[in-house]
């Protein structure tokens, strides 16, 4: 289970950084296209008219781009907090119950000497 939850974890945070990249390319090209509307508004009316129309229609889709973005990653996040929280529970209980998290640890234990075996009676026939 440990395993999967951990595949999981990598994978939400895979989005999550895809997620933050995007947004953050999406930021530079709103304020490149911010700045191609500011040209088009000093140049006056005619084409500078209709690329400010074309830089306000792509604007408005890296806004709602944006936001798809932003609910995705609060989405991711909310996930990868289920999966800690999960995690967490798992660890708690693998302590409870002495298992290490790894198979090759070495427990650090002061062996008591084994107490003398009493011989086994022999069963009545």
């Amino acid at each position: 289970m440990l395993p999967e939850l951990l595949e999981v974890e990598q994978k939400l945070n895979a989005k999550t950084e895809h997620a933050e990249k995007e947004a953050e390319r999406l930021r530079k090209e709103l304020a490149e296209l911010r700045k191609e509307l500011g040209a088009a508004k000093d140049a006056g009316r005619g084409t500078s008219a209709r690329r400010a129309a074309t830089s306000t229609r792509s604007s408005t889709s890296c806004r709602k781009q944006n936001e798809v973005l932003r609910a995705e990653k609060e989405e991711a996040g909310q996930a990868l907090a289920k999966v800690l929280e999960t995690v967490q529970a798992t660890n708690q209980i693998a302590q409870k119950l002495g298992v290490t998290k790894s198979p090759f640890a070495r427990r650090v234990e002061a062996q008591a000497p084994a107490p003398a075996a009493a011989p086994n009676p022999t069963p009545h026939e």
